[in-house]
């Protein structure tokens, strides 16, 4: 079944220009069921009921249990080439809440002001891969970030991975014991060189847990995905 998001209004159900031209293209039937996701994570089986013009009737509000029940705020530093669309691509077709670019003192990306098209890129690619899985909601992609401002954000628990950790005891798996459902995460992957000393020092300044993912040294794109899948997978016990 097609999944887009849309808007409800009363027993209608409307999409954005794109998605309708997607829907043409397809040679749409009356009667074709399609699933519709809207801004507040509610998802609907609606059907389509006219073609011209283009008609979408609400049928009902399904019930279901998509959405990990934790949130989590996955923070990158900028990378290279085409590996921070890979990091929201496959994070969010495991989860993850929302993404929070930043540029850190090592970062070899650095784009000029807080949005570019880049960052437009990667907000398209979020919810084509929250269509393609089927989830409730697109996750959030927020404007480009100073590190400074990234340690301003407030969650629940607040890890940053740490490559000076590698193979320690203190690593995010078992560090899942202490996250429970309903917990909002926000977990710090730094760029391809790793964190400055001084971020570093920064980042404990302000509470930030350090954290091992494991006994291999990840490329910074691998330990945002790996972070990722063990969040969620507890998210889903």
């Amino acid at each position: 079944m097609q999944h887009y998001f849309g808007k409800i209004v009363g027993d209608e159900a409307f999409l954005e220009e794109e998605d309708l031209r997607h829907l043409k293209v397809r040679r749409t039937e009356i009667g074709e069921p399609i699933e519709i996701s809207t801004e507040d994570g509610k998802l609907y089986q609606c059907e389509i009921t006219s073609l011209s013009p283009l008609r979408i009737t609400v049928k009902e509000e399904v019930k279901n249990m998509r959405e990990p029940d934790i949130k989590l705020t996955l923070a990158f530093s900028l990378l290279k080439s085409d590996h921070n669309e890979l990091i929201i691509q496959k994070a969010t077709e495991i989860g993850a809440t929302s993404f929070a670019p930043f540029v850190s003192e090592r970062s070899i990306v650095r784009p000029e002001g807080k949005e570019d098209n880049k960052l437009q890129r990667m907000r398209k690619i979020a919810k084509e891969a929250a269509v393609q899985c089927r989830r409730n909601i697109i996750p959030a992609v927020l404007p480009y970030s100073s590190f400074e401002e990234i340690l301003r954000l407030e969650a629940s628990h607040r890890y940053l991975a740490y490559e000076g950790l590698l193979g320690d005891s203190k690593s995010l798996f078992k560090e899942l014991n202490n996250i429970k459902k309903g917990d909002d995460i926000l977990v710090l992957i730094g760029p391809e060189g790793g964190f400055s000393d001084k971020e570093i020092l920064k980042a404990k300044e302000a509470g930030f847990e350090f954290l091992s993912l494991g006994r291999s040294m990840l490329r910074a794109e691998t330990a945002a995905i790996y972070a990722t899948s063990l969040i969620v997978a507890k998210g889903e016990e």
